[in-house]
């Protein structure tokens, strides 16, 4: 399971019970990069079935209307790296939602990377991460504890001189998220890289699909389906340079890195930049001298768990140009 500052989460497309800790992850894009918004102010969560269409709870400046603040299942407010903005920048007067400037002691929105943020909706009994109220100042335990659709909403400050504007997300809570089934379960996964080319100076993200197979026959389909989606875990990336002259080592390590992301449909994606990769190496332990020539040939190997195996793909291979 992934990791939210040592706290283990399920990662909302991965079919999260109303009893889990639910990580709400949301990546900022511009320009087809990631980037760090100005401001993060707020996430509000909402129960979609009383909001069938998401923009009802917005005002004429397509921003949670004060009204609807109370019909909030969980509120959370920046704690923590949340805050992107280095100046007082969360006092803004011309939101007149909820921009929450007192939540010390309550968990909240967390920045895990450039233009990667994320909230944890906790399910558990008793549990300890919460959030605000609608005045941002007391802890607030989650609400959101029915087995149906939700919407997330996010309060962001794209720019400096820009007006708050706000992104909507969907997730879903499961109740059926345990099972019985009448013998080992059986899986077979089989890995495929897309790129076939890499151009020497560029960062390209190298993407690994995962086929999974359930070899039960006595499975119903709809059983199979779970386990079809989002159960590959804990991957990690090692990349080799394959040498062809003699006086160079055959294989020169790159990349060990578990820096990945991993989409609902597990694919493995992972950043690959051959200006810092094949200069130092990630991590910063490659001999230069023994990579020679940053062209030729690479191979690709993945390391991950598949519930209770751990897998080690077949080789995989592309080329740098």
């Amino acid at each position: 399971m992934p990791l939210v500052n040592t706290i283990e989460v399920v990662d909302r497309h991965n079919r999260p019970g109303v009893n889990s800790r639910v990580m709400l992850r949301t990546f900022f894009m511009n320009d087809g990069m990631r980037t760090d918004p100005y401001a993060v102010s707020s996430v509000q969560v909402f129960r979609r079935a009383q909001n069938l269409s998401p923009s009802t709870v917005l005002n004429d400046d397509s921003l949670v209307a004060s009204s609807y603040v109370s019909a909030a299942k969980m509120i959370f407010g920046v704690t923590g790296t949340g805050r992107v903005g280095t100046d007082n920048s969360f006092l803004e007067e011309n939101y007149t939602g909820t921009v929450i400037t007192n939540c010390s002691g309550v968990s909240g929105i967390y920045r895990l990377g450039v233009g990667e943020f994320v909230s944890i909706l906790d399910g558990q009994l008793g549990g300890t991460l919460s959030g605000i109220d609608d005045i941002g100042s007391s802890a607030l335990k989650n609400t959101a504890s029915g087995a149906t659709d939700y919407i997330d909403i996010w309060t962001v400050k794209l720019t400096e001189g820009s007006a708050w504007k706000t992104f909507i997300n969907s997730f879903q809570l499961f109740d059926d998220t345990f099972l019985a089934i009448t013998e080992p379960l059986m899986l077979r996964a089989r890995n495929k890289l897309f790129n076939r080319n890499v151009y020497v100076g560029s960062k390209t993200d190298l993407k690994i699909g995962t086929e999974i197979t359930v070899e039960n026959r006595n499975l119903p389909e709809e059983t199979k389906n779970i386990f079809r989606d989002s159960v590959v875990t804990s991957a990690t990336v090692v990349i080799k340079k394959l040498n062809e002259d003699v006086n160079l080592p055959s294989r020169v390590t790159v990349v060990s890195s578990a820096d990945v992301d991993i989409t609902s449909d597990n694919t493995i994606i992972y950043s690959f930049d051959t200006t810092a990769d094949l200069n130092s190496g990630n991590p910063d332990t490659l001999d230069v001298s023994e990579l020679g020539s940053r062209s030729g040939n690479y191979m690709l190997q993945l390391t991950y768990h598949l519930l209770t195996e751990k897998i080690v793909s077949a080789p995989m291979y592309f080329v740098v140009k």
